[in-house]
């Protein structure tokens, strides 16, 4: 009986142990294998860098002279070129300055480049060109209206640029404007 209480015994003090002892495994550790990091490809902005600076543009607009500052500028991030606009007001019509913004980059899923505006008057327009043809650059886009509109941008030096604009109404009548554009620095 002595034997069969030390046995006993003895398996209890092995299981206690076995409870209290760590566990060790054979297992092979994995480290999470490191992100693969995505591309970023930045458009080729070399046939649009000429446009970085400061701009000043006259239009013909009712009866009178509109004039305009554009300050082109490349977005933190190498993605754009920001255009910032402002007009003075030029007219009893219009009492308050214009502010607009144009961000422009190259979608290479259209092979295009994609001009993207909006304004404090609540104006907006997404217009895209292959790109520069020579010396000109031919924009068109469509507003949710059903009018159509295009941009002939004609890039005379480094300095002056000139740009034919048509509108065309959902209606069909079609406006022209020519748009003079002048480097300031």
């Amino acid at each position: 009986m002595k034997t069969f209480v030390s046995a006993v015994l003895g398996c209890a003090l092995f299981a206690l142990l076995l409870s209290t002892a760590p566990v060790v495994s054979t297992a092979q550790t994995t480290t999470a294998a490191a992100p693969t990091p995505v591309p970023v490809p930045h458009p080729d902005f070399t046939s649009m860098n000429f446009l970085v600076g400061t701009w000043t543009c006259t239009q013909p607009w009712r009866g009178k002279t509109r004039t305009e500052t554009d300050v082109y500028t490349m977005s933190s991030d190498g993605m754009w070129l920001v255009d910032t606009a402002t007009s003075p007001p030029f007219d009893p019509y219009r009492t308050v300055p214009k502010n607009g913004r144009m961000l422009t980059t190259y979608d290479p899923t259209i092979k295009r480049w994609v001009a993207i505006y909006y304004d404090n008057f609540g104006g907006y327009a997404i217009e895209a060109t292959p790109g520069w043809q020579g010396n000109i650059a031919s924009w068109a886009g469509q507003g949710l209206d059903g009018s159509t509109f295009g941009d002939v941008i004609t890039k005379v030096s480094d300095t002056q640029t000139s740009d034919v604009t048509t509108m065309t109404d959902p209606q069909g009548k079609s406006t022209n404007v020519t748009i003079t554009c002048k480097k300031n620095r």
